[in-house]
């Protein structure tokens, strides 16, 4: 069932890496947080920029990536990802509201089970997604 979206193809360069390594990894961490301690203003902030990742041409934390940490560690700006940042912002849109949901209707979940599912899963998929390069 391969093939129902295509994303657009990314650059190749060191930099788009680098910052595929930076913005995911923050992203996760802030999700992760926001899910142990079972915070839904936490929940709610990563929720807004997964919403900005769906919208904006990058995800927002290329845009301090390429404002603020390539002036430090001097390398070049992303150039974009493509549409595959979109999709995984929609996934994680989804993913948040649903817990934020639950915390809010004090469903009973597990959810440190829940952050490292989602820590795991997000590993894989950017595993997979720096393999295909």
């Amino acid at each position: 069932m391969t093939g129902w979206f295509a994303c657009k193809v990314t650059s190749g360069r060191k930099s788009a890496q680098y910052g595929i390594r930076f913005s995911y990894p923050l992203y996760i961490s802030v999700v992760a947080l926001g899910i142990f301690l079972a915070n839904p203003y936490i929940l709610s902030i990563t929720a807004l920029i997964a919403l900005f990742g769906v919208i904006l041409p990058m995800h927002p934390f290329d845009y301090i990536y390429n404002y603020g940490v390539t002036k430090l560690i001097g390398t070049e700006q992303i150039p974009g990802r493509g549409s595959e940042s979109q999709v995984s912002s929609s996934v994680a849109l989804l993913f948040n509201l649903g817990v934020i949901a639950s915390i809010i209707f004090e469903i009973q979940l597990n959810y440190g089970v829940m952050a490292l599912i989602y820590v795991l899963s997000s590993i894989f998929f950017i595993v997979i997604l720096l393999k295909s390069r």
